[in-house]
């Protein structure tokens, strides 16, 4: 008996000593990166949990807890969370170091989190996979395409126009969410997909908008709890079902969509006739087909949709309460700086562009030619992106020992985390940080700034691969809308961003009853002489 149980001893010593091995030089690690951190300043930690409670106040609270953080602890803290070791960085020299250092280039284990609905892809895959995989992406976002798309993007956004006619007739509040998560997600099938027509109907396109919008706050959730971390522990969460089902169906669609492309190859149909094709026939009809297998273009299609579809949404459902709050910088997106002694805006703007409401020709689609005039416009996107950058944070770890410019030393196996809302607020870049102000982007205003003072779509050599497809497409929609429609701040609505409440995910999310507003047609005469 003694023999036997010596001998299962044995064999559990075995069997168990590499998780043993594994976990004394986790906890090693660890150890030392306590220690080289010792001297930065951060919240306080409790044993073995660190600071947790600080930590979860991010998700319910992200700007202004990391505001107030910044106010207390400056541009560099450090934040531990069971055994995580995180430097949070926002001084522009610093966000350099981190986002073209090679030793700094990976994400971290957490965006592990992100395989069940996007599999590997650009957001979460490092090393040569990652150059390679960016290196046949790359060329299907080219300005000439991108160009080519606008067409698209106006057709789409006059669609929305129509659908928003009756809220501008009742005077009602509505929520805008679920009309810009149609229109963008309609917008991607027919540009980076080339879908001509999937026999979508809208509530379908509805339902995919929130289908990602649902993923993107569960993978989030989930980040922010590290205890379910693990797969098998997390299948006895609550949102475990809600985790397992939204992953099936971006598969589902994904599946869908490179099915019918498969078969439209197949048949030699052509592909839409474009300067360079799009994303999908641009890999599924080039050499690049090769250079990717199945599995991995089923990952980076649902990247695609993940990132380009959440983001927009959130982004236009943004813009439109902007505007609500700040009534007199939607004005200003009707004439321009024409005008001696008139403040620009975006109506007056678009006035210059296009014609007043009324005249001939002031209700035609946005071409191409017209993006490059909107320069106000742009302004007035780019100080939304300022003030609430989509994604809320970016993460990096150190393969080794990295020195930043400010002298803090971000020891191997240590996260990096990069807040661009944070970086958006040093007053040294941008005075007055907390006002809203689309000027701050004039080329005077903008001469001079340190070129990671402003990154909304991350920056170096990971930066987003969609942010100017992003831009065209804002501009092009608010273009459309503004020429048509006012927008108002509903009874009881936010007056200024510290007013609006966000939801955490992968992108930030105003959605719900922050995103309610209401709509009044712009009549021939409705002309806002008070700002000029």
């Amino acid at each position: 008996m003694g023999v036997v149980f010596t001998a299962l001893c044995v064999v559990c010593a075995v069997l168990l000593a590499p998780f043993a091995v594994r976990l004394w030089y986790h906890l090693r690690e660890v150890a030392r990166a306590l220690y080289l951190t010792r001297n930065v300043p951060g919240p306080a930690s409790l044993p073995l949990l660190g600071c947790l409670s600080t930590f979860l106040a991010v998700w319910t609270d992200m700007h202004g807890t990391m505001h107030r953080m910044l106010q207390r602890y400056g541009t560099t803290f450090r934040m531990q969370v069971l055994d995580r070791v995180t430097l949070v960085v926002m001084d522009p020299d610093d966000v350099q170091a981190v986002c073209t250092l090679p030793a700094l280039a990976d994400k971290p284990k957490p965006y592990r989190l992100l395989e069940h609905h996007l599999g590997m892809g650009l957001i979460n895959m490092n090393g040569p996979a990652y150059k390679r995989h960016r290196k046949a992406i790359t060329p299907s976002l080219h300005l000439d395409i991108l160009q080519d798309f606008v067409p698209v993007f106006a057709k789409n956004a006059e669609a929305l126009a129509r659908r928003l006619a009756p809220h501008a007739d009742s005077g009602a509040p509505f929520n805008s969410s679920p009309e810009f998560g149609m229109l963008t997600n309609m917008t991607i099938m027919e540009t980076v997909m080339s879908m001509r027509n999937d026999g979508a109907a809208d509530d379908e396109y509805v339902a995919m908008a929130n289908v990602l919008d649902e993923a993107s706050t569960l993978i989030m959730w989930r980040a922010m709890r590290p205890w379910w971390e693990s797969d098998t522990l997390f299948s006895l969460s609550s949102r475990y079902k809600a985790y397992k089902e939204t992953a099936s169906a971006m598969n589902d669609l994904v599946e869908r969509i490179l099915r019918a492309k498969t078969e439209e190859v197949a048949r030699g149909d052509p592909a839409p006739p474009r300067r360079r094709m799009a994303f999908l026939d641009h890999v599924l009809r080039s050499p690049e087909a090769t250079r990717m297998s199945g599995d991995e273009l089923r990952d980076e299609l649902k990247t695609f949709l993940f990132a380009g579809s959440t983001t927009s949404m959130d982004y236009l459902s943004l813009v439109a309460l902007t505007f609500t709050m700040y009534p007199e910088v939607q004005a200003r997106v009707h004439q321009a700086s024409g005008r001696r002694g008139a403040k620009l805006c975006i109506s007056i703007e678009l006035n210059e562009v296009f014609g007043a409401p009324g005249t001939p020709g002031a209700d035609r689609p946005v071409s191409a030619a017209d993006l490059g005039h909107l320069q106000y416009t742009e302004r007035a996107l780019r100080e939304v992106l300022r003030y609430a950058p989509p994604v809320p944070l970016v993460f990096r770890t150190a393969s080794e020992d990295v020195k930043l410019p400010s002298g803090v030393l971000v020891p191997r196996g240590c996260m990096v985390c990069l807040v661009p809302a944070g970086t958006h607020r040093i007053a040294d870049h941008f005075p007055e940080p907390l006002r809203f102000d689309p000027d701050r982007f004039s080329p005077e205003q903008s001469r001079g700034r340190h070129p990671f003072a402003y990154i909304p779509f991350s920056a170096g050599t990971r930066n987003c691969v969609g942010q100017r497809y992003a831009l065209m497409f804002a501009k092009t929609v608010v273009a459309t809308l503004l020429r048509r429609y006012a927008f108002e701040r509903a009874p009881g609505g936010p007056r200024d961003f510290g007013e609006v409440s966000v939801i955490p995910g992968i992108t930030i999310s105003v959605r719900g009853g922050a995103v309610t507003l209401m709509l009044c047609k712009l009549k021939c005469s409705t002309v806002l002489q008070e700002i000029v």
